[in-house]
């Protein structure tokens, strides 16, 4: 069992690289070290709110956000000077090749083969905001079909359903994807499955491990224009505005829904039903963490951001 531990990520390391190395008695993982390449004993702070942005740009208001809501203070900035601020669950695998992660000039640079992995920010992130960053599905290791660019994904306001915090438990959330069924929030993915299918879904999706129906849109699957381009740097966008969320690659809207849309359903039996969207129904999730989520992939981040955004005055 793989286990990523807190300790690897404490104050006043600036690591430069990981690897995971597993050792193994024929199939089974017994065992696993993380040797960490230490370049300076003690780095500062990473910056949570900085006046100067204009490296990393504002959030776009548009579609439903326009004459709703309105950039307001920056919350949180994260360059990845080091990875004091951020929390690995790496799924276990028995694959020949190690996961590696680097965090050097400002971006954060992680080779997952043959497994999946969610990227915490440590973080609560509370109220209306727009989280942004920047991604390259990089194809510089490709190693078909362990390593190929897909699942530029993401949690945002997510947290467990009876205890929040517990988010970053590793014995609950492991890295594989299904042990995050149950958690509560909201989730976006751009090229699933091999670069196929883009998505946005409310969580949860399974409750006492039973599916549940759930807000699942997905008519973006299989159009080009809303998949990956390997190798060229994206930039994410993700809206929480009370009822609005959003879902914004390169400045143009994914996916959004409010109350009152018609929104399709994904049931317990796998079929799809439509429904309206309303809070009553669907409660608006307005705290929790942030987390990179990929599988099978090399994802290079930067210019992660999170700003308050305020009403339209």
């Amino acid at each position: 069992m793989r286990i990523v531990s807190s300790n690897l990520f404490r104050k006043n390391q600036c690591s430069k690289k990981f690897t995971f190395r597993e050792y193994r008695t024929g199939n089974c993982v017994s065992g696993i070290i993380a040797a960490i390449l230490f370049v300076c004993a003690a780095s500062p702070a990473t910056s949570l709110a900085m006046e100067n942005v204009t490296d990393a740009g504002l959030p776009v208001i548009t579609g439903y956000g326009e004459g709703l809501f309105r950039v307001g203070e920056l919350l949180y900035r994260d360059d990845f000077e080091h990875l004091n601020h951020w929390r690995f669950q790496i799924q276990p695998s028995n694959h020949d090749s190690d996961p590696e992660i680097h965090n050097r000039d400002g971006k954060l640079d992680i080779y997952m083969p043959g497994r999946g992995a969610t990227v915490w920010f440590q973080h609560k992130i509370s109220g209306p905001v727009a989280i942004t960053y920047k991604v390259k599905a990089s194809t510089l290791r490709m190693q078909a079909p362990w390593v190929v660019p897909r699942d530029v994904n993401t949690f945002w306001h997510a947290s467990d359903p009876e205890t929040p915090w517990d988010i970053f438990d590793d014995r609950v959330y492991t890295g594989a994807f299904p042990t995050y069924h149950r958690q509560q929030g909201y989730y976006a993915s751009m090229g699933g499955r091999d670069n196929t299918t883009t998505r946005l879904r409310r969580y949860p999706r399974t409750a006492d491990g039973l599916p549940v129906e759930h807000i699942s849109l997905t008519h973006r699957d299989e159009q080009e224009a809303f998949l990956i381009r390997p190798d060229v740097e994206h930039t994410i966008q993700l809206v929480a505005y009370h009822d609005v969320i959003q879902y914004i690659v390169d400045g143009e809207v994914f996916y959004e829904i409010r109350e009152g849309d018609t929104v399709m359903l994904e049931m317990p039996d796998g079929s799809q039903e439509e429904a309206v969207y309303c809070l009553e129904r669907f409660p608006a999730f307005t705290e929790g963490w942030f987390g990179f989520r990929m599988v099978r992939s090399h994802h290079i981040y930067s210019n992660f951001r999170v700003y308050r955004l305020e009403p339209d005055k």
